[in-house]
């Protein structure tokens, strides 16, 4: 993986897209892959965050591919981070078009590399509400999100990476519930 939630960029200033737009960008992910080919044959992927967010994704890969640095052909998968309670958009219908978007651009494999569904979440508004707030609505989420990606075009939908394990049980571990 060659950044992690990187819809604003890498390597800060330098690659910072709101800063210095998204030619450094490019340039930095292309000398990343190339980096990481140079040691073996690694499926390279690039992960953003708010995969529920066509207009998100499409901005940044739209403008990322650039002659003489990244191109498509250097990104083997795409990653996207997605999220029930960070943003009234992220939806499960909203995620569902974005990635059927994104496949049908990019024609590349597809993960949600980062979810959750929280087991205990006071105070919070999720986007999904009737999903319970329990073992079985994680259960639920992730069969849904599992929907989802089975649902792209040509077996583009991939897998689900749950993030992160460890907070399950231990709200002082950064989950926003």
């Amino acid at each position: 993986q060659v950044g992690n939630e990187i819809n604003n960029g890498l390597l800060w200033p330098v690659g910072e897209i709101s800063v210095n737009g998204i030619d450094p960008v490019s340039q930095l992910l292309h000398s990343a892959v190339q980096g990481a080919k140079s040691a073996g044959s690694p499926h390279i992927q690039v992960h953003l965050a708010n995969g529920w967010d066509w207009s998100g994704l499409d901005s940044f890969f739209s403008g990322v591919f650039i002659p003489g640095a990244l191109s498509a052909s250097d990104i083997d998968i795409v990653g996207v981070s997605f999220y029930p309670f960070y943003d009234a958009g992220a939806t499960l219908a909203a995620l569902q078009s974005s990635l059927a978007n994104l496949a049908g651009t990019l024609r590349k494999p597809i993960v949600v590399a980062e979810t959750d569904w929280p087991v205990e979440c006071p105070g919070v508004n999720l986007t999904e509400p009737s999903i319970p707030v329990s073992v079985a609505g994680q259960e639920t989420w992730t069969g849904d999100i599992r929907d989802v990606l089975q649902g792209l075009p040509d077996g583009l939908g991939q897998g689900i990476l749950y993030w992160e394990p460890g907070w399950v049980g231990s709200a002082a571990l950064g989950s926003a519930c």
